[in-house]
């Protein structure tokens, strides 16, 4: 931030000095942004979050130059304590307004009473550092304090988006950011403090008959030495962190997470919860937690209630990637079936989530080639399919943005050791973009997947970019011409979404294309249309029919979960007739026929579906689960 504009005759100079405010403005916001939404996304996801954050960000900018704050005498440069106390406030306030509004299960109001009660406050306090009250022509100074927020605020979102890929500030919390700008900005009010002028003031001389009296500052207010600042500054800040950073720490888990934790006190249906790992990394917070399982007296009494318990889930901010039961829920189907078990040998059940098992059934499909070898994952989330797949025998390589996820799932999800040449942990559209060019070299020989699983899903929305047409093609060129690709969608099965990526994976893989749906029960036409539900579309570039053998004892791995799913799995198919009814609304509508980069509306169709998962999150978890991170 920059002291206010001063500006010797009227407006010259004026355009260096602008620059320069709107310059130190967007620095200072960029840090504010950044840690304001790594502090909420975990709370509310990232679209709820995002979707009016830039309209009151813009609001919380221009607040100053209708409604400045200053000190009617400016003698210690109020605007920059007010500055500072906001930062110092900032943690906490982010935590618990967050955590308040998001108790009313409401997506859309939640957030915009967070974003009115600590952003809009948090953002004029500091944007009023640079809003000037000087002597400069009414006009001039209009325009010069408008151009301030509109040009420092683009900045301030670009350089936030830089902050937020870089590892080096994973392990540097939102508190620590925000209390050391706390600090900065108090020693920059005292640093330009001016203590010439005085409340008290004493005669220069004793004025003649008929002279006014002149006074002068007081000698005891005088501007001290610059070593007695130095002396002040070093005290404040002595101060200021010995005695009240703990306080003004959020109370958030200190993340990388050294060792478990066990929260202190059960919630008042008695569940208990303990975090094994809580680590910022390239998609957010990712932290992995359980349920325990309660002492062997209450069990009965915890069964009959329906209270959570003996699950472990793996949650990437406000998204579950996966989770598994443990202890007494950990269930096999036979006592001669092995369960699977984590880097430390705790039995490991189900996975809590069907739609993971649903994607083994690309084994089944029946085929003119030999039995499947190679598996490639994409989006490995806690490792389900990707372990089945290894028990079975078949050579799997992961594709995984995320570090921090691959090392939860070896950790604590079973997953087992894959090789360094079967772990990509990378952009999938880079590596598939790269495996394409290197297929069409003269020579060159590339592993070709038998089956491939598309599971990307995080925030409430999938990655667009990942389900493009041309994304699809490149994918294609690394599978077995009589391969399978499983690709996972969550949404409403009867949707212009649903539609959308249907018609793009027959376009991509010729039109050989079946769909499931991962409940266990069957469901009416207004259900499709109108549950949330994951969706798994099997596709193949064969010529043949695709079709499904039946599962036997040896797919299952002792799982009743597998057993449920793959048993049952015709009862599961979607009838594709039902979503090839609105293709005709669709081009009414102006929608593409496919998903293309040029042409990709799936971001926007998932805004409003990303709000609905967050409420049903909400349902399925107890809050205590979100709120501990």
């Amino acid at each position: 931030m920059s002291e206010s504009l001063r500006s010797p005759g009227g407006s010259q100079g004026l355009l260096p000095k602008t620059f320069s405010n709107a310059l130190s403005l967007a620095v200072t916001l960029s840090l504010v942004l950044f840690t304001y939404e790594r502090a909420v996304i975990p709370i509310y996801a990232s679209v709820p979050t995002r979707l009016y954050l830039p309209h009151f960000a813009l609001l919380a900018l221009t607040i100053p130059h209708f409604q400045p704050f200053k000190h009617p005498r400016r003698l210690l440069q109020w605007k920059w304590f007010v500055a500072g106390l906001a930062l110092a406030l900032a943690p906490n306030a982010m935590y618990w307004v967050a955590i308040w509004t998001a108790r009313w299960k409401d997506p859309y109001l939640g957030p915009v009473v967070l974003h009115a009660v600590v952003l809009v406050p948090l953002v004029s306090a500091i944007a009023n550092c640079t809003v000037s009250h000087k002597d400069v022509p009414k006009p001039t100074l209009s325009i010069m304090n408008m151009a301030v927020p509109f040009a420092s605020y683009p900045i301030a979102t670009y350089l936030a988006g830089i902050l937020a890929s870089q590892p080096s500030l994973f392990d540097v919390s939102n508190s620590q950011i925000l209390l050391i700008l706390s600090d900065l900005t108090i020693n920059y009010g005292l640093v330009h403090a001016d203590f010439t002028r005085s409340l008290a003031v004493v005669p220069s001389s004793k004025p003649s008959k008929g002279q006014k009296k002149r006074v002068s500052p007081s000698p005891s207010l005088s501007m001290p030495p610059i070593w007695k600042k130095f002396a002040a500054l070093t005290c404040f800040n002595l101060f200021f962190f010995l005695s009240f950073y703990r306080i003004l720490h959020s109370p958030v888990l200190p993340d990388p997470l050294k060792l478990p934790l066990v929260l202190p006190k059960p919630t008042a249906d008695g569940v208990r919860i303990q975090i094994l790992s809580s680590v910022q990394s390239t998609t957010g917070l990712i932290v992995v937690g359980e349920a325990m399982t309660p002492p062997k007296k209450d069990l009965e009494a915890y069964e009959k209630s329906g209270a959570i318990h003996s699950v472990r889930y793996l949650r990437a901010a406000h998204s579950l990637l996966g989770g598994v039961w443990f202890g007494p829920r950990a269930m096999v189907m036979t006592e001669d079936d092995k369960p699977l078990k984590d880097s430390i040998g705790v039995v490991l059940g189900d996975s809590i989530y069907g739609t993971f098992v649903l994607q083994e059934a690309a084994r089944l499909v029946n085929s003119t080639h030999k039995a499947p070898e190679n598996a490639l994952i994409i989006g490995l989330g806690a490792g389900i399919a990707a372990t089945a797949f290894h028990r079975h025998n078949l050579n799997v390589s992961i594709i995984e943005i995320d570090p921090a996820v691959y090392n939860a799932a070896r950790k604590f999800f079973g997953l087992p050791d894959l090789g360094p040449n079967n772990v990509f942990l990378e952009d999938a559209r880079g590596w598939a973009a790269r495996k394409h060019d290197e297929s069409q070299k003269p020579g060159t020989e590339s592993t070709l997947y038998d089956i491939v699983v598309h599971d990307c899903f995080s925030g409430g929305g999938v990655p667009q970019q990942l389900f493009s047409v041309e994304f699809l093609e490149d994918l294609k060129s690394v599978m077995h011409p009589e391969g399978v690709i499983a690709v996972n969608f969550a949404g409403y099965v009867l949707s212009e979404a649903s539609r959308l990526i249907l018609r793009t994976l027959e376009k991509a893989f010729g039109g050989q294309c079946k769909a499931f749906f991962d409940a266990m029960t069957s469901l009416t036409e207004e259900q499709l249309r109108d549950d949330f539900m994951n969706i798994v579309f099997f596709c193949s570039p064969s010529p043949g029919p695709l079709t499904f053998r039946p599962a036997y004892m040896h797919d299952l791995l002792g799982s009743p979960l597998r057993r449920q799913m793959l048993g049952t799995l015709h009862s599961r198919e979607i009838d594709l007739s039902l979503l090839r009814e609105g293709d005709e609304q669709d081009k009414e509508k102006g929608l593409p026929d496919v998903i293309t980069d040029a042409n990709n509306p799936l971001g926007k169709m998932q805004e409003q579906k990303a709000h609905h998962h967050w409420e049903l999150m909400r349902e399925v978890l107890p809050d205590v689960i979100w709120e501990t991170y």
